[in-house]
């Protein structure tokens, strides 16, 4: 957290002009969305919400992504807390980029008129500081106009920064062959006539959701094309066929998603990541390999992976370090040492992972007054930023933010130390926290969530299991915060109940 500096000239002088609100949120994703959503249960119609993003319009990281993206799973389910999808279509179906941007912009229209709403689009968020004035504890956020100069000054009484995993657009990687094509699914060079009217290899970069994706676009727009995916470890998909059943199979098969969620965490010692990771592929998963060392919570359909097998010539298991020129042709060289020939105009597609390729600063989920909400990579308590949007903005104007000890960990940290526990670690930690939200929230504000996976199965097949979550409450929340607190001791990574979190959910059980 920065401060804002006052020592020269009068404030007048530094910003040009002010505005007070009763909340300033940052960020107009999915994650901003639903935090305003849930601020707008508690506001008034009066009340004025200042809503700060750098795009030209709300659905944050669907302003800049790749043309062909797709929902990874049923869109009634992918929305702003209560609000249904304005748009008609069949449950399963998966939504694109136009569809949800126009959901955004609907979501943002109604609760336009809960609230006294003053979106500022095209502003950047600088810094902030929390100030104490005659009129009671105050945040100073200072932000920019995107093609300004001058700063303007918001001050609120609280402040959610909506960061979530602040997806950034990838853009081809820097390879040292001047040979080769270098590009990305989200730059215009992707869709050329150039690259289409090639007869040159595709050589794509990643093994995830951008890489699936790209592989059945291609297969689409240049049909036999030479494709060649270097997928590193391996990434894991969860198995739509098996989570979301159509028809009579909703009431009696498939797999709701807490019956996922508890079996994992219920298995997690704290030292068996590699177990837990062969166990999710044979019952719940999907992969392109045998043994992928991630899971990063994408969705799959066994139709969508025959499609990517049929377009695909051949799958490297390793990392591109570079491609380089030599006198006979570049090359493609391999983080394990290897080096492999390629033709002379091949196209390099980076379709690498997005989640933490920067390191953020760390900035605790909650500040110490209680005042600021951050939602970031350097502190999740909630690995879906739209589940914690929706969830820790009610903890946060219940006045519970500070009194219910969830547990939160750097992602990008947890990234760097062991990667294959990024799966693990944020099931039991999901878990974990959804039972202390349980215990802390009324039971209302869990049927009022449209994001819950449960729902795409009717009540009286998700009963049971929500009844284990109540039933077993204490019992669960031990096993998952003894399991954590062994891999964070053997790992040596910040994993835990943050310590003015802890300081007050003690003095609240005392």
């Amino acid at each position: 957290m920065s401060n804002l500096d006052t020592s020269a000239g009068s404030e007048s002088d530094q910003f040009t002009d002010f505005i007070d609100c009763e909340l300033c949120v940052i960020g107009s994703g999915v994650c901003g969305l639903n935090a305003l959503h849930s601020a707008s249960c508690y506001l008034s119609p009066t009340d004025r919400v200042v809503l700060v993003d750098a795009h030209e319009a709300p659905g944050g990281m669907w302003q800049d992504t790749y043309d062909f993206v797709r929902l990874h799973q049923p869109h009634p389910m992918f929305t702003v807390g209560d609000i249904p999808w304005k748009k008609r279509m069949p449950a399963p179906h998966l939504a694109s980029k136009a569809e949800v941007k126009d959901q955004f912009a609907h979501c943002l229209n109604v609760m336009s008129t809960r609230v006294t709403l003053q979106p500022l689009f095209e502003h950047r968020y600088i810094s902030h500081r929390e100030v104490t004035t005659p009129n009671g504890d105050q945040v100073e956020i200072e932000i920019k106009p995107v093609s300004g100069n001058k700063p303007r000054l918001v001050r609120a009484k609280r402040l959610i920064k909506a960061i979530g995993y602040d997806v950034q657009s990838t853009v081809g990687l820097q390879l040292s062959s001047l040979q080769v094509h270098s590009v990305s699914p989200n730059q215009l060079a992707y869709y050329s006539h150039e690259m289409t009217a090639s007869k040159a290899p595709v050589y794509i970069v990643g093994g995830g959701k951008t890489a699936m994706d790209t592989v059945l676009d291609l297969g689409k727009r240049m049909p036999g094309r030479d494709i060649h995916m270097l997928v590193g470890a391996g990434v894991m998909f969860a198995d739509r066929s098996k989570f979301y059943k159509m028809g009579w199979d909703r009431w009696f098969g498939g797999i709701v998603a807490f019956e996922w969620l508890l079996d994992m965490a219920l298995r997690f010692t704290g030292q068996n990541v590699d177990e837990m990771n062969r166990y999710r592929l044979e019952k719940y998963g999907i992969a392109l390999t045998d043994k992928p060392a991630q899971f990063l919570f994408g969705v799959l359909s066994p139709e969508e992976m025959a499609a990517v097998r049929t377009g695909i010539r051949e799958v490297v298991e390793d990392y591109l370090q570079d491609v380089v020129d030599t006198p006979t042709g570049p090359q493609i060289v391999l983080r394990q040492g290897k080096k492999v020939p390629i033709p002379t105009g091949s196209w390099i597609v980076n379709c690498s992972g997005y989640l933490g390729r920067k390191r953020v600063q760390t900035e605790p989920y909650v500040s110490a007054s209680g005042n600021v909400l951050s939602i970031n990579l350097s502190s999740m308590a909630l690995f879906l930023s739209s589940f914690a949007g929706y969830y820790l903005t009610h903890l946060m104007y219940r006045n519970q933010l500070l009194t219910v000890p969830l547990y939160a960990t750097d992602m990008t940290e947890l990234g760097e130390i062991n990667k294959p526990a990024f799966g693990p670690i944020a099931e039991v930690m999901a878990v974990l926290n959804v039972l202390l939200l349980m215990k802390a929230l009324p039971t209302k504000i869990f049927n009022e969530c449209q994001l819950d996976f449960n729902r795409w199965y009717p009540l009286p097949r998700r009963l049971p299991i929500l009844l284990r979550f109540m039933l077993n409450n204490d019992r669960y929340a031990s096993h998952c915060r003894k399991a954590l607190d062994q891999f964070a001791a053997d790992q040596k990574i910040r994993i835990g109940v943050l310590p003015h979190v802890g300081e007050r959910a003690a003095l609240r059980v005392g």
